[in-house]
């Protein structure tokens, strides 16, 4: 399949310093948090066979660490076994680990430098953000679900620069889309354009808060038109937009001429990965999912958001300005608590 960037997680293999007899690899989009500690993938491949705990022949093996980053100490909680066919020989499991089993690497070694690299990843994870719409004054916003993913707490950022702590009050993993809401009361919301079906060629603007450690934390605005009213492979539920959409984008709104939402910023293609497989570089191949499967999801969770039927053109400064005042920076916070944890379960 053609991957998407946003949710923009997979196999990340980092080459290892390795020996002779093998070459080791570090998955640092296996990286998870395992409440205060950190569970990660390595891999290693031998240049020659070699034997299981039972005997049997294997070329590969893969194995689930648990780190804690606070000394660079780690536990193998899984191990796995791969033959000349990349067929599953073998499976060692602990069931359960204790602290007194973390040791700290060799100095050098391939799993010294992958617990080094786990735990650099796992912290610049710790908060990641995205946009949100403002759907009512009463404090509702509108994101998508993959921007809320696995937090354990939540923080919005208004125009105004204010930080309001959130709570999540509803999801629909298959539409993407998730509601939050603050106790504060907003100036302002977003209007949901009552005939939400997107018109090919259709002028559209989009706002958000991306890559804000580079770009600020300011909101930007970016604007283009619809370039197709499906999604990735014909999918009914998103629309292309030709908008230039970037990591924090996400969640934020795509805007009609009268300042209407009609769609909701969900992904970009994979350009890199796009021409590996096909030849050729895409330039702006962006998603959004549709205004009206939005209104699906505001009425199923009883939100009283304002339906518009406006239609009278506005400037793009206009736009932008109703657009800023109504899209907010959503900040997901992954804070593990200090508790003990039992090996993950072998994948």
């Amino acid at each position: 399949m053609i991957a998407l960037a946003a949710p923009a997680w997979g196999v990340n293999w980092r080459p290892l310093p390795s020996p002779a007899e093998y070459k080791a690899m570090v998955d640092l989009d296996s990286v998870k948090p395992q409440k205060k500690w950190a569970s990660f993938t390595l891999r290693r491949a031998y240049a020659h066979a070699q034997a299981d705990p039972i005997g049997n022949e294997y070329f590969s093996t893969r194995l689930i660490l648990i780190a804690d980053c606070n000394d660079g100490t780690a536990v193998t909680a899984v191990t796995q076994y791969y033959g000349a066919d990349r067929k599953l020989t073998h499976r060692d499991v602990q069931q359960k680990i204790s602290r007194s089993e973390f040791a700290p690497p060799e100095s050098g070694s391939d799993m010294a430098e992958a617990v080094k690299l786990a735990c650099q990843r796992l912290a610049a994870r710790r908060s990641s953000s995205g946009s949100g719409i403002v759907i009512s004054r009463d404090g509702y916003i509108l994101t998508n679900q993959h921007v809320v993913r696995q937090c354990e707490s939540y923080e919005v950022i208004d125009d105004a620069n204010r930080r309001l702590k959130a709570a999540l009050q509803a999801v629909d993993v298959a539409k993407d889309l998730a509601l939050l809401t603050v106790k504060e009361q907003f100036p302002s919301a977003a209007p949901v354009r009552k005939d939400a079906a997107p018109k090919l060629g259709e002028a559209v603007t989009v706002v958000g808060y991306p890559l804000v450690a580079v770009l600020g934390t300011r909101p930007t605005v970016g604007f283009g038109h619809i370039s197709s009213t499906v999604g990735v492979r014909g999918k009914p539920t998103h629309m292309q937009i030709s908008v230039p959409v970037q990591r924090g984008n996400s969640g934020g709104p795509v805007l009609d001429q009268a300042g209407n939402v009609i769609g909701v910023v969900v992904s970009k293609l994979d350009a890199l990965k796009v021409a590996q497989r096909m030849g050729d570089l895409p330039q702006n191949v962006n998603f959004a999912i549709k205004g009206e499967v939005v209104r699906s999801f505001l009425e199923a969770q009883n939100v009283d958001f304002t339906a518009s039927d406006a239609a009278a053109k506005l400037e793009n400064t206009e736009i932008a300005s109703r657009g800023a005042a109504v899209t907010v920076r959503v900040r997901c916070i992954r804070e593990p608590p200090t508790v003990p944890v039992s090996s993950p379960s072998a994948q």
